[in-house]
């Protein structure tokens, strides 16, 4: 049958492939996962849509919620902000979240227009903005580094920066602006499954062509099995039955079982 792959999966899709396997009979989850597998590498057309929805539906998951911060300006450069905002009809936080990107990916000189944002008068008008908690730890770790309460001024100094040189924020909106913290993707669930050597390679050849990997393709796999399973019994059990050494034993064993079946329906 080939050598055993490790292969992992969030706790409820084990325990939802488990129970399909044990309702067609014992020991019938590493058929199970083959038999998915097997579908899936036959009908590979929509597996990059299918690869593409998973991954949306795992950073919806995963994303970790932005936080607000409160930045003091002038009237007429909040105005600014917020006429540039409507020109790429977007928000003031999309806007900000670019801003700290492009600052935090290449700081410069920061420490004295810090300090002159720090000493600045007429700032009157208050501007709320949603940002990565991330981004905020950065700014704050390098404020930090030249005194207390200097975060909204070097908020400041990014934003306007943002504000002198624009740039390609049409790029930006669409690169930057949406990506969001994630958690790390983790998968306790582990099952060992043996897999022939030419299903191996149909499954990893499928994974180079999509720009996956093996497991991420299993997991994209029991999904699909476990939505639409059709005739999934009788996949099992040919898959069962497709080692010549016990092939015989096995078909005798699966006749006394439907015989068993159809006994106590009667």
């Amino acid at each position: 049958m080939g050598d055993p792959i490790a292969l992992r999966f969030d706790p409820e899709t084990k325990r939802r492939l488990e129970d399909m396997a044990e309702g067609i009979g014992p020991r019938r989850f590493g058929a199970l996962i083959r038999v998915a597998c097997r579908r899936l590498v036959t009908q590979p057309k929509a597996v990059g849509n299918g690869l593409a929805e998973q991954r949306r539906l795992s950073e919806a998951l995963r994303a970790i919620p932005l936080v607000m911060l409160k930045i003091k300006l002038e009237p007429d450069t909040a105005q600014k902000f917020s006429a540039l905002a409507a020109e790429h009809d977007t928000t003031v936080s999309a806007l900000m979240r670019i801003a700290l990107h492009r600052f935090l990916e290449t700081p410069g000189r920061y420490k004295h227009p810090m300090l002159r944002e720090a000493d600045r008068t007429g700032l009157s008008d208050w501007v709320d903005v949603m940002v990565n908690p991330s981004s905020k730890q950065q700014i704050w770790r390098l404020a930090g580094r030249y005194g207390d309460k200097l975060n909204t001024a070097l908020l400041r100094v990014a934003l306007r920066r943002l504000l002198d040189e624009p740039g390609d924020l049409t790029t930006d909106l669409e690169t930057i602006a949406p990506l969001r913290d994630l958690r790390p993707e983790i998968y306790p669930a582990r099952a060992n499954v043996h897999f022939d050597p030419p299903l191996r390679d149909r499954l990893d050849a499928l994974a180079a062509r999509v720009g996956s990997d093996r497991a991420e393709l299993m997991r994209l796999a029991a999904k699909r099995v476990l939505d639409e399973p059709g005739l999934i019994e009788q996949a099992v059990n040919r898959e069962i039955f497709r080692s010549e050494k016990n092939r015989k034993h096995l078909m005798a064993r699966h006749g006394r079982r439907q015989a068993r079946r159809h006994t106590l329906h009667d």
